[in-house]
């Protein structure tokens, strides 16, 4: 068995319809995330444009998380692990309405029309925008997130996993730094949860050794649950009740 060391939350990130970092400890019913700007977060403004919205929360949550470290970049790349939660992604569905309204025939939807009118007016990086590890790839690259990594698509699971496994590779030794947690974008979804609020949200913590050790305690949490107190948010919804407990406990 591997000897663990302890470890510590130091760098929270939060985003969640109830605000921004301290902001976010209100409750709210789902909902976008108030005053977000991706721009604030993303300093290269072509990169927005291959992002959607969980994307896009996702990386700004975890420039938050770096930033309230302070001194992650003295960590060595190679030792810089980064785990994410998130759902299965599709680009955006308007982006399609032109290419399916030019493809209607008298009799409906007329596969030949889509071929010589339709498809040429689908962006080619449509499908690129929706592939379910541009958090990791996007945030890696900007970062040099250069150690272990991994990306869980399977949902609200996805960002305990996340949060998790990034806990273990710091306390076995795999990394020195890790930033880990989940983004999620299901504001609007209301209606396909028998109602239930749904809401965008992203919450990333950075990880390294430290006492004292807060293993323990995440591991109780996932075991108990996380109740969401500000609507479902998918693959967030674990890593944003545990940032939104940190930040309280800051005060």
């Amino acid at each position: 068995m591997v000897e663990r060391r302890p470890i510590s939350f130091t760098g929270v990130g939060l985003l969640c319809p109830a605000g921004i970092g301290q902001a976010g400890l209100g409750s709210a019913a789902g909902g976008e995330v108030p005053d977000f700007k991706a721009r604030a977060y993303v300093d290269d403004r072509k990169s927005l444009k291959l992002m959607t919205t969980a994307v896009r929360l996702g990386v700004s949550a975890i420039r938050l998380a770096l930033d309230d470290d302070g001194d992650w970049a003295a960590v060595p790349p190679e030792r810089r692990g980064i785990f994410v939660g998130a759902s299965p992604q599709t680009g955006d569905p308007e982006a399609l309405r032109p290419a399916l309204e030019a493809s209607m025939g008298e009799s409906g939807f007329d596969m030949s029309l889509y071929g010589r009118e339709g498809y040429p007016l689908i962006h080619p990086l449509w499908l690129v925008r929706g592939l379910s590890n541009n958090i990791i790839g996007f945030a890696a690259a900007i970062h040099d997130l250069q150690g272990v990594n991994a990306n869980y698509c399977d949902g609200p699971l996805g960002g305990w996993n996340a949060l998790r496994e990034g806990a273990l590779a710091v306390a076995e030794g795999r990394a020195d730094l890790v930033v880990a947690g989940g983004a999620d974008s299901w504001a609007g979804a209301d209606e396909f949860l028998d109602g239930a609020p749904c809401g965008d949200g992203a919450g990333f913590v950075v990880i390294r050794p430290g006492t004292p050790d807060a293993l323990g305690d995440m591991e109780r949490q996932m075991a108990a649950g996380a109740e969401s107190e500000v609507g479902f948010l998918g693959a967030a919804t674990g890593p944003v009740a545990l940032c939104r407990r940190l930040l309280s406990e800051q005060g």
